[in-house]
């Protein structure tokens, strides 16, 4: 019953792009640790807003055109060690631009700069300003819901057409996850298992399906938060 309730309410949680609230990002980094200052620099980073465990994002940006040649590396502000660490490099181009693919391989609310380095030196002479990139896992969703309402879930909701849930076939029932799909966020409890078949890990029910703009099977981006802990049988 208490699952229940908290489905009802879910689509208050609802975010129109993949900006969530900073209490969420908090928790799924484990806390929000303040990186060291920047040095002062020139160097723009453009990345988007979102990207995805293990694939290839690509980022671009600028620097002044007198460090063409010079090494450029992106770095990921480590939380739980406290410092940034360098993910990938490239060289400055001629007119002072650059490009590099970078592969996620942290889940959530991401912090990233790009740096320049004097010349044979690890020395970190100029920075660009932090760029925020939430990380999701990939992978195929479905959706269901016509010919199965009124019934119970394998969880033990009734499946209306306005239930916001997902179908997972090992996750426990009430696990929270965050969907992304195009440009739309939503927040979501395990509420039935599935789906059984084809590639798909992951069925929406019809009214996640329909918060999210998704009408055919895809690839969606997930981020799986522990579910809460259950008190002990006496």
């Amino acid at each position: 019953m208490r699952l229940v309730s908290l489905t009802r309410l879910l689509p208050a949680f609802v975010v129109v792009g993949v900006a969530l609230p900073a209490t969420a990002a908090a928790q799924s980094t484990g806390g929000a640790s303040v990186p060291p200052p920047q040095p002062a620099s020139d160097v723009a980073l453009v990345a988007a807003p979102q990207a995805y465990l293990g694939h290839e994002a690509q980022l671009s940006g600028s620097v002044a055109r007198s460090a063409r040649g010079r090494v450029l590396r992106v770095q990921r502000f480590d939380e739980a060690a406290g410092r940034w660490r360098s993910e990938a490099r490239t060289v400055v181009g001629r007119k002072g631009r650059f490009a590099v693919s970078w592969s996620p391989t942290v889940l959530g609310t991401q912090r990233i700069r790009a740096t320049l380095r004097r010349r044979r030196s690890a020395t970190v002479t100029s920075a660009s300003p932090e760029v925020s990139v939430r990380v999701y896992r990939s992978g195929i969703a479905t959706w269901y819901g016509p010919g199965f309402y009124g019934n119970k879930t394998a969880c033990g909701i009734e499946l209306t057409e306005t239930l916001v849930g997902v179908a997972h076939r090992t996750l426990p029932c009430g696990t929270m996850v965050t969907v992304h799909y195009g440009s739309k966020t939503i927040l979501a409890p395990v509420v039935d298992r599935g789906p059984f078949g084809g590639k798909a890990k992951w069925d929406l029910t019809k009214g996640a399906a329909d918060l999210l703009g998704f009408t055919a099977t895809d690839r969606i981006g997930t981020i799986t938060a522990a579910p809460a802990a259950q008190p002990a049988s006496k």
